[in-house]
């Protein structure tokens, strides 16, 4: 059996007001804000180069999808294994150790050869991001209540910031040096990110509870059930994505600049709109803002497929992006709402978990899906399977449309 530490950190100041108060709170947060930045660059440089690394290591596009879903198998077993600790006042060693583990999963990988050593090193960098996650939200939700939307929404940016402009900067390294040099520099810099985490402390909950039930309880509500299922597709879209875009837009002659570049156009809209969207969940709810802006996502994504032009792809990235930058806040604040304040780490480490099992779902099975149907049914799948798993969630609890009261004593994000 695992033995924990105290909870309460020693001779701690108010939540949010350690010594330097508000001016050193938002500067802990800003760090870790640099850490989802720098981190995010190296995962979405390999979501980006798969059609290089297809190509340059004769790895068959039917497995491509173990490189992918390797990532999500990492995440899952360190969110479900070691995110509720972050509750029990390790968060700050698990942040610091998932930095450390990201750094060492991207070197590995750009100096790995072979299939097998891609999927070990992608495990790796998958299992620092499921540590990272988990302690930062964490720090977020318990330190700022008021604003958990609008400054989840702000992390949610940085991540997106590094999916912006990790890929172009891969791309361009690609061109200028070779497809090892991407992967190592962005792994240095990620190591060089402990530095912004050196005043950075996440305070364990007031009251221990029972850590070896707490998934069980999270799990028994309607209310957390739907919430995860919103994560759920999100997720298995994200996985679908992955292992897909890059081989996709390749086969309709993209050049590898191009598919870079598209990432960024997909993301960029997330990013200017990040903080804003986080705060749509502040104000009308994060039931409504996550349910029906993933909802206007499944369209969009099952048409991917059938659509031959590289520009119209283009075009439809952006609104799809938009919506996820209204959804991503929605449904960690939809989660960490359905659960008690001292299982806050854990519940948004099970959305992860949760998540992660959805999106290694989808990566596992959109290549091979489509080699076998082709795009149009590969997409159009992925589509369905989205739109079953946000109409179970609505079944579960339903969405009633009203405007969220701040003076409210009540979770401003059930709707």
């Amino acid at each position: 059996m695992v033995r924990t530490l105290p909870a309460r950190l020693p001779n701690p100041a108010p939540i949010g007001h350690h010594r330097s108060g508000k001016l050193g709170h938002d500067v802990r947060v800003r760090g870790l804000y640099i850490v989802a930045a720098v981190t995010m660059a190296g995962v979405s440089s390999v979501f980006a180069l798969l059609a290089e690394i297809e190509k340059a290591y004769d790895i068959p596009q039917s497995q491509l999808g173990w490189i992918a879903g390797s990532a999500f198998v990492g995440a899952l077993v360190t969110q479900l294994w070691l995110a509720r600790y972050a509750d029990r006042g390790h968060a700050t060693r698990l942040l610091r150790a998932g930095v450390i583990a990201s750094a060492l999963g991207l070197v590995w990988f750009g100096l790995a050869t072979e299939l097998w050593q891609f999927v070990l090193a992608r495990t790796l960098l998958g299992a620092g991001v499921g540590m990272i996650i988990p302690p930062a939200r964490r720090y977020i939700v318990v330190t700022s209540p008021e604003r958990q939307g609008e400054l989840l929404g702000t992390f949610y940016g940085a991540y997106l910031a590094g999916f912006v402009f990790g890929p172009p900067f891969a791309g361009a390294l690609v061109v200028l040096v070779d497809l090892r040099t991407p992967f190592i520099v962005l792994g240095a810099a990620t190591a060089a990110t402990m530095y912004s985490l050196r005043s950075v402390h996440i305070p364990g909950a007031e009251e221990r509870s029972n850590s070896r039930g707490v998934l069980r309880r999270l799990i028994t509500t309607k209310r957390m059930m739907a919430a995860l299922l919103v994560v759920l597709s999100f997720r298995y879209s994200v996985g679908v994505f992955e292992p897909l875009w890059s081989p996709h837009l390749d086969r309709l002659g993209a050049s590898t600049l191009t598919v870079t570049l598209s990432l960024t156009v997909f993301a960029l809209p997330m990013l200017l709109v990040a903080r804003a969207a986080g705060s749509l969940t502040d104000r009308y709810g994060s039931r409504i803002t996550s349910l029906l802006s993933a909802l206007a996502t499944v369209p969009l994504m099952a048409s991917y497929g059938f659509i031959g032009a590289v520009p119209v792809l283009f075009a439809m990235a952006i609104p799809h992006g938009l919506m996820e930058a209204v959804q991503s806040p929605g449904s960690q604040a939809a989660v960490g709402e359905a659960a008690p304040p001292d299982d806050a780490a854990a519940a948004q480490g099970l959305g992860e978990a949760a998540g992660s099992v959805a999106a290694m779902l989808g990566a596992m099975t959109a290549p091979p899906l489509y080699v076998w149907l082709g795009p149009g049914p590969a997409w159009m799948i992925a589509g369905l399977v989205m739109l079953i798993l946000l109409g179970t969630s609505q079944v579960l609890d339903p969405v009633k449309v009203r405007r969220a009261s701040p003076s409210s004593d009540q979770p401003t994000g059930h709707s």
